[in-house]
């Protein structure tokens, strides 16, 4: 039997605890809400499970969905994020956000932290601050994004892009450059580690990824750029319904007169719009429109992050812009402990 939670104050959103048939078929909810995200979906919390996430989920009546992952911390107390939700409408974010409070009280939570893709604006500022929702001085998803417009002719969507880029992709295909598509994670970690020890940051090991391919199955697209035979460019993207996002990829840095990365990106966008999809997210763009927010990579982050975006940019789309994460207290008494030492631990582990 499902558990319910009181409504948010004058709110009207109930929050209620998904049934195990719900739950069963998440992922239908989830597509049903009309703004689906993959970090929403059930393949991400059963990839994030082997970090020692747990998920709940609930149906907020008529509104939509949330998938909450929690945590333990010390002393048997927990912490709770809604990775990109609760998957509702902007006038519905306060509401939804309240009903989840009232609904993991009872396990000891000091916390809910939320990320939805929410644009900011006056109205929305105003009733989450009226209900004691607030920004995070933490970043765990972009705040920034590039959107692309799959539902546009292949035509029109390089007619969009600048015309360097453009040019770049026709010289990949001139060079013979060849993308494919992989289930060989070991050889798409091997391109990855590649651009990881280039660009001095860290990677995930393969483990981690084998758990996304067997999470998302066939949702999960492995994509490899090469030159002859030589592997020089990897894309991840993972489509839900009629949305893809671009999770993990890079060049090598090899063959760089080929081009190879601009057709790898160009022949994943055509291969999207070809399963479907119509929207889709670049995945992240600097935390600052200038470019000077903080990156990995060289001793200059800012240059970093401003070359990464200023590729991603020459595609074309949409920059978007999020609200950012929110954080709400769940058991008032313990809040100061998530603020002390949970906050910044569930921030690196997201």
């Amino acid at each position: 039997m499902s558990r319910s939670a009181a409504p948010g104050r004058d709110t009207g959103v109930r929050a209620r605890e998904a049934s195990t048939h719900e739950s069963a078929r998440w992922d239908e909810l989830v597509e049903a809400t009309g703004r689906p995200h993959l970090l929403q979906s059930a393949g991400w919390a059963e990839v994030k499970a082997a970090s020692g996430w747990r998920a709940r989920r609930f149906v907020l009546e008529g509104a939509g969905v949330a998938q909450i992952l929690v945590r333990r911390l010390p002393f048997g107390l927990t912490a709770a994020y809604a990775p990109r939700g609760p998957l509702v409408p902007p006038d519905a974010l306060a509401g939804a956000i309240v009903a989840l409070r009232a609904a993991l009280r009872p396990e000891r939570c000091t916390s809910l932290l939320c990320d939805p893709e929410v644009a900011p604006d006056d109205a929305t500022s105003a009733s989450l601050s009226a209900v004691n929702i607030a920004a995070a001085p933490v970043h765990v998803q972009p705040t920034r994004t590039l959107l692309m417009d799959l539902a546009r002719e292949p035509e029109a969507m390089l007619a969009a892009m600048r015309k360097k880029t453009r040019q770049y992709i026709r010289k990949a295909e001139r060079a013979g450059v060849v993308t494919e598509e992989t289930r060989d994670v070991g050889r798409f970690h091997a391109v990855l580690r590649s651009v990881a020890e280039r660009d001095r940051f860290a990677i995930h090991d393969p483990a981690y990824f084998e758990r996304i391919a067997s999470a998302f199955g066939e949702q999960a697209y492995f994509q490899i750029a090469r030159v002859g035979s030589e592997d020089v460019g990897a894309l991840l993207v993972v489509r839900i319904a009629d949305r893809a996002w671009e999770l993990f990829g890079g060049w090598s840095g090899q063959h760089s007169e080929e081009r190879p990365f601009y057709l790898l990106k160009w022949r994943s966008l055509l291969r999207m719009k070809q399963l479907g999809a119509v929207r889709y997210d670049m995945w992240g763009l600097s935390e600052q429109a200038d470019g000077d927010a903080g990156g990995q990579g060289t001793g200059n982050p800012g240059a970093d992050l401003k070359g990464v975006e200023n590729f991603k940019l020459g595609f074309g789309g949409e920059v978007a812009t999020w609200i950012g994460a929110l954080e709400t207290a769940v058991t008032p008494g313990l809040f100061p402990l998530w603020q002390l030492a949970g906050r910044r631990r569930l921030a690196r582990t997201a």
